[in-house]
């Protein structure tokens, strides 16, 4: 058995624990948890029968353990009035009065990681050339029917997972609603499948995109900054 502590998260609360597990082998868990494998390798989870947990990628664990590289664990500790319990944790107003409400926990920065663009950006003609990466975390809510807002500017690799409610992450052609070109449903312990930036002569570009809360939701975003 792994003797790996968990670390606890600055975002760590009564509203959502969060912990991370590094280099960590057999690690129990008990309870219902949302897992992310944050590493390039394959972590693996189970009890009798181990499974891979691929890079990038989330589940919900009730039971058992897991083994990986680099994890982050989170379980919701209250469904009850989360904007008032974010409020009260003191989470960030992304847009203040007048806006839509977006609240944003602290943010983590966690450590650094190998990345290939090519392989994690399923762009075969680019070269492989494996380089570091700074991963960062926060935790966001938004309540029912909330337009978070479009936009396609990151200056680094972003992927989300859902924690608890139904969202989802939208891709447009243009900044209008009515440019909607794929709808990807994210239910807690999904992440949206494959970063949704390529890489343009060493910059990372995106769709103009957004996440849409279809109930009360708290997601994880997780940022891959080139070191």
């Amino acid at each position: 058995m792994s003797i790996t502590t968990a670390e606890k998260l600055n975002f760590d609360s009564e509203l959502a624990s969060a912990v991370i597990l590094r280099d960590t082998v057999e690690f129990p868990i008990t309870g219902r948890t949302v897992v992310v494998n944050l590493a390039q390798t394959d972590a693996f989870t189970g009890t009798a029968q181990l499974a891979p947990l691929p890079p990038m990628s989330s589940t919900i664990l009730v039971n058992g353990t897991v083994t990986g590289e680099l994890l982050l664990a989170i379980t919701m500790q209250s469904e009850g009035d989360q904007e008032q319990r974010a409020r009260d944790l003191g989470w960030q107003d992304f847009y203040g009065d007048g806006g839509p409400v977006l609240l944003k926990s602290p943010q983590e920065t966690i450590g650094t990681i190998v990345i290939d663009r090519r392989t994690v950006l399923r762009q075969p003609a680019l070269p492989s050339a494996p380089e570091p990466f700074t991963v960062k975390a926060n935790l966001w809510f938004s309540p029912a029917g909330t337009d978070c807002g479009i936009h396609n500017l990151h200056p680094f690799i972003e992927v989300h997972t859902q924690v608890s409610g139904l969202g989802r992450m939208q891709k447009f052609d243009e900044k209008t609603y009515t440019a909607l070109y794929e709808d990807q449903q994210l239910s807690p312990g999904t992440t949206n499948p494959i970063p949704f930036c390529i890489d343009v002569d060493g910059t990372f570009t995106y769709p103009w995109h957004q996440y849409r809360a279809d109930t009360d939701c708290i997601w994880l975003a997780l940022e891959y900054h080139a070191a």
